[in-house]
C-alpha cells in the first residue's frame, strides 16, 4: 500500500481527536484497546506553548481517561474492523466520533475532505502528524510477526521515508511534531479480517501495531480553529496534509 497507509489516514485518515482536559481521572479505556506496560519511544515532560491558540501537551498524557496510545489504538482498530459501507478510510460512516470516559473524546478519522467537527470549550484535540502501521498478514516492508518487530518496522519506514512534521494553529508559528516526546506506539492489537477490509487481503486473523507523531491540543478559545499538519518525505513525494477545522462553542451551546 506504500506511503497511502500512513498518508490516507492524515490528509484524511484523519484521526483526531478531542479530549476534555480531565488530567486527574483515571478511568479504563475500551476493551480492546485498553493495554499497559509497553514502552514508547520519545522522552517525558511537560507541555511547550509553541504557537497559535491553545497548549501543546504530550501524547501520554491521560485526558478523560484515555491516553494517546490508547486513541491511536482506537482509530486503527475501526479502519482494521469495520466494514467498508461503515469504514471511514472508504469515506463511508461517521468521522468524529465521541470516545472517552466522559465522551469528551472525539476521534476524528477517514478518507474526504477536511472535517469540521464542534466541540465544547474545554476539551482537547489529538493533533495527528504522521503514523503508519505494521502487521503479519502484508508484504514487506510492512510484514512483521510480534509486537517488537512490528514498531520496528513502523519506525523504520517512518523515519527512513519522512522528512519532517510541523503543524500550526490558526495559521501561527509551525511547531516541530517529529520529537522524541511526540513519538508513540499503541498496544498491538490481533482482530479477524473481513471480506472487504482495508488492507485487501482475504479475510483471515491478523496482528498489528500502530506507531507515529502525535500530539494533544488543549485550552482551545471558543471560536473557528485551523490545524493544518504538513509531513514532507524524503524522496519528494507529495506531502501529507491534516488540516481539520475545529470549532469551538461555550458549554452547552452545540
Amino acid at each position: 500500500m506504500s506511503r497511502l497507509r500512513h498518508a490516507r489516514w492524515s490528509i484524511s485518515l484523519i484521526m483526531m481527536l478531542v479530549a476534555a482536559i480531565q488530567l486527574g481521572s483515571m478511568p479504563t479505556a475500551s476493551s480492546h484497546s485498553d493495554h499497559g506496560g509497553h514502552s514508547d519511544h520519545g522522552g517525558h515532560g511537560g507541555h511547550s506553548g509553541d504557537g497559535g491558540d491553545g497548549r501543546m501537551v504530550e501524547p501520554r498524557k491521560r485526558l478523560d481517561g484515555l491516553t494517546g496510545r490508547d486513541v491511536m489504538a482506537e482509530g486503527w482498530y475501526r479502519t482494521f474492523t469495520l466494514p467498508a459501507t461503515e469504514n471511514p478510510w472508504f469515506g463511508k460512516g461517521e468521522r468524529c466520533v465521541e470516545l472517552g470516559r466522559t465522551g469528551k473524546v472525539l476521534l476524528v478519522i477517514g478518507n474526504g475532505p477536511p472535517q469540521n467537527c464542534t466541540v465544547e470549550q474545554g476539551t482537547a484535540v489529538f493533533v495527528l502528524g504522521l503514523m503508519t502501521v505494521c502487521d503479519d498478514v502484508e508484504e514487506p516492508p510492512y510484514y512483521a510477526v510480534g509486537e517488537a518487530a512490528q514498531r520496528k518496522c513502523a519506525w523504520t519506514d517512518l523515519r527512513t521515508t519522512t522528512e519532517s512534521v510541523r503543524l500550526t494553529v490558526d495559521g501561527g508559528k509551525a511547531i516541530d511534531l517529529q520529537k522524541r516526546r511526540f513519538a508513540i506506539c499503541a498496544p498491538q492489537q490481533a482482530v479477524q479480517l473481513r471480506p472487504d477490509n482495508f488492507l485487501e487481503v482475504p479475510a483471515q486473523p491478523v496482528t498489528f501495531t500502530a506507531c507515529g507523531w502525535v500530539a494533544w491540543l488543549t485550552d482551545l478559545a471558543p471560536g473557528r480553529h485551523v490545524l493544518n499538519s504538513k509531513a514532507t518525505y524524503v524522496d519528494g513525494a507529495a506531502p501529507h496534509i491534516w488540516a481539520p477545522v475545529i470549532n469551538v462553542v461555550r458549554k452547552n451551546h452545540h
